[in-house]
């Protein structure tokens, strides 16, 4: 029975959250696309060992719309998505979408790659690399790498770094977190320091919440707060107090159909308020 919750976890992960806010996304993730797609290392939290991995290729097509408070224009989002899951444990992932923010429209791209970084599987690694040939709102390049260490007794110590570079200029995030699994349950917390070159610094605060359910399927609130560098167009960008509550999850009809969905609101400073609701049909070979 433990490992069966184990491999309905490790599915859950590897195929990604539809936003993982606490993940990728939450304040001070300067303008970064969302919501993000980079899965989650699967997570043991018992010394016996796990079955195998089956292979697996998940293909994801939805969109989202947010609504902008003080006549700004409203946000749209259109995606499409995979995720190939190989029985040795790594994952090639991606994701090709079109951004429409303050009255400007980017074509998106990023592909990622996850790597256990040992036998047992306690290291594991992630590349991504993404871009937008425009770039009006979205960074030109990204580069993002990240470092899991399985700690025992549930607990997942994680690390990253985000290099963007816009049409004038350049930001790093360092992203530092902690997981806690506990049955059918995670908890997990994430700081975000966000470095505009020759701007400032800002950071945030990012606390998540997942519930898992059935043989794949996950709920999850989450809560975000603090300091957030957000790129407007036109290279312009803004620092404000942030604050965000959203719920996320993904829910499974069957072995080959289900639906991944996220229900936010976000303030950004005296600036705006975005409210709006994402969701995605799942297929699965």
């Amino acid at each position: 029975m433990k490992n069966c919750r184990l491999c309905v976890l490790t599915m859950c992960l590897l195929c990604g959250l539809p936003v993982s806010v606490a993940a990728q996304k939450p304040a001070a993730a300067s303008g970064d696309p969302r919501p993000a797609a980079t899965p989650t290392p699967e997570t043991k939290t018992e010394t016996t060992p796990e079955p195998k991995p089956s292979p697996e290729l998940v293909l994801e097509f939805g969109g989202g719309y947010e609504s902008l408070s003080n006549d700004k224009p409203d946000w749209q989002y259109y995606f499409f998505r995979f995720n190939r899951k190989f029985s040795s444990g790594q994952v090639l992932y991606g994701e090709a979408s079109i951004f429409h923010r303050f009255g400007a429209t980017d074509p998106y791209f990023m592909v990622g790659f996850v790597q256990p970084l040992n036998k047992s599987k306690d290291w594991i690694g992630t590349l991504e690399l993404a871009g937008s040939p425009t770039h009006d709102v979205v960074y030109t390049a990204s580069f993002y790498g990240r470092v899991d260490r399985k700690l025992g007794r549930g607990w997942v110590a994680n690390a990253a770094l985000r290099h963007s570079h816009y049409t004038d200029d350049n930001v790093d995030i360092g992203i530092f977190g902690a997981e806690k699994y506990f049955k059918a349950y995670r908890a997990a917390y994430n700081l975000f320091v966000a470095h505009l070159h020759g701007k400032g610094t800002s950071a945030s605060h990012v606390f998540q919440g997942n519930y898992y359910y059935g043989e794949r399927n996950s709920v999850g609130v989450g809560f975000a707060f603090g300091q957030e560098i957000e790129s407007v167009g036109n290279g312009q960008f803004i620092r404000a107090n942030v604050r965000e509550v959203n719920l996320t999850g993904r829910h499974w009809f069957n072995k080959k159909w289900g639906l991944s969905y996220l229900a936010l609101w976000h303030r950004e400073g005296t600036f705006y308020d975005r409210s709006g609701a994402y969701l995605g049909l799942l297929l699965r070979f």
